[in-house]
């Protein structure tokens, strides 16, 4: 008799469910999967497809709002902290410590837990950390309450980018499921923006609506991934009799292994760029509009709402575009030349209608290009590395989103916020190159 309990719908590596990734590792050991486990999975079969990945939509729209909502409140933040623009930068650096801390454990926590455990504990340190914010804390306990943010949407940024990431129509699906992020990115400046100048809400009354959309959160991701549950009890018969060095393990462990593959770095330098550029230019263009061209706050805000609405249409809409014409790579590079343009434009012209055109061109374009960053590095990492290795580029990549807005605040207060632009159009120029450099490495990898 067998001493193994079934695992009923246990949760196998997120990205390992097409058919060449027929075995996996726990420990750097090899487990054999059944064929079932290594059918790629399809968006509406089982039925409890659809409601899971319905539920990792709305989850979206929570890290989008959690990205986007920092750039609305800095003014508002400086006002009641008394804060220049270095220390106010801190709010965007220092989730960058959760993100980090995403790439060292989610691998761990989706073995042992499963989606289950990522859905839990990443929607539960974002209701956790809207709550306490609502309560106005010191400057540095809202900093660390930003930091658990960040872990959690870095645990939920990892998992359902990597479980979409392969499935039947993955561009497609990924364009929609970041278009939910930038829905997310959207409304939360714009609602932020109205209820702060139009009925006079303190910047700290917001978290309220964020909390409510975290408690929302938690209970679509539970209720959908409850069944999803990991291989623990796979694990802990495993250790049992595991006789191999703690060294050996950690070398061969699949996060260690991945970093070994030139792709991962490479991927993870272009991520780290285009967050760079997506998230400094989303926090900082309100205070931008407002402080440097004279915009009024409500204006400022419209504009930021279309940028990312811009953002939005252009991952659902372009998505289809390039896996219509099946020319992923160098669609990439197309959209990163018009981005290029779009920006130069802004940074030339003051003219307030051109440079609104010029905002939503720029997020219409940059939309497609980290779901398609992921495809990408999804057709080069061999299978069984795929939850480490696209792990790590997400989260680790993401950090660019807090390196680099902080980087610009430090910057602003020596040169002025004019330096944002000029900032932004050099992070365009660098993922392009690295891009161009993927391009050669894949090219050497398939010959």
């Amino acid at each position: 008799m067998s001493s193994t309990a079934p695992l009923a719908d246990a949760t196998t590596p997120l990205l390992q469910s097409v058919s060449e990734a027929a075995d996996g590792y726990v420990n750097g050991a090899l487990l054999r999967k059944s064929k079932s486990e290594n059918a790629v999975q399809k968006w509406n079969e089982p039925i409890i497809n659809t409601w899971r990945v319905l539920a990792t939509f709305f989850s979206f729209i929570v890290v989008g709002a959690n990205d986007a909502i920092y750039g609305a409140l800095v003014p508002y933040l400086c006002d009641h902290y008394e804060l220049d623009y270095a220390s106010v930068s801190m709010v965007f650096l220092f989730p960058c410590l959760g993100y980090v801390t995403a790439a060292l454990v989610s691998n761990w926590i989706h073995a042992r837990f499963g989606q289950r455990g990522v859905a839990l504990l990443g929607s539960g340190l974002h209701l956790f950390a809207y709550g306490a914010s609502t309560q106005h804390p010191p400057y540095p306990i809202l900093v660390a309450l930003f930091v658990l943010a960040g872990l959690g949407s870095g645990l939920l940024d990892a998992a359902w980018n990597a479980w979409i990431g392969v499935m039947e129509y993955s561009s497609q699906l990924m364009g929609i499921l970041h278009g939910f992020y930038g829905l997310g990115a959207a409304l939360a400046p714009l609602t932020a923006t109205s209820l702060m100048t139009g009925r006079g809400w303190h910047w700290y009354q917001y978290y309220y609506v964020m909390a409510g959309a975290a408690i929302v959160e938690i209970l679509t991701l539970t209720i959908a991934f409850w069944s999803a549950r990991g291989n623990s009890l796979l694990m802990e018969h495993h250790q049992d009799g595991d006789t191999t060095s703690w060294w050996q393990t950690l070398r061969m462990s699949p996060t260690i292994q991945s970093l070994k593959h030139g792709a991962t770095w490479i991927i993870c330098i272009f991520i780290f760029l285009y967050a760079g550029v997506e998230i400094t230019f989303g926090g900082w263009v309100f205070t931008f509009l407002v402080r440097e061209r004279g915009i009024p706050p409500f204006t400022a805000g419209i504009a930021n709402f279309v940028y990312w609405a811009g953002l939005t249409i252009g991952r659902v809409l372009l998505g289809f575009v390039t896996s219509y014409l099946q020319i992923g790579k160098y669609a990439v590079l197309a959209y990163l030349t018009a981005c290029i343009t779009c920006q130069v434009v802004l940074w030339l012209e003051e003219d307030f209608g051109v440079s609104v055109v010029a905002v939503a061109m720029l997020g219409f374009f940059l939309g497609p290009l980290f779901p398609e960053a992921v495809i990408a590095f999804a057709d080069l990492l061999p299978k069984h590395l795929h939850i480490a290795g696209i792990g790590i580029a997400v989260a680790l990549g993401s950090a660019g989103g807090c390196v680099f807005p902080f980087v610009t605040g430090a910057l602003a207060k020596l040169f002025g916020l004019q330096i944002l632009l000029p900032m932004v159009l050099l992070l365009l120029l660098l993922a392009l190159s690295s891009w161009l450099l993927l391009i050669m490495v894949s090219r050497r990898e398939l010959s």
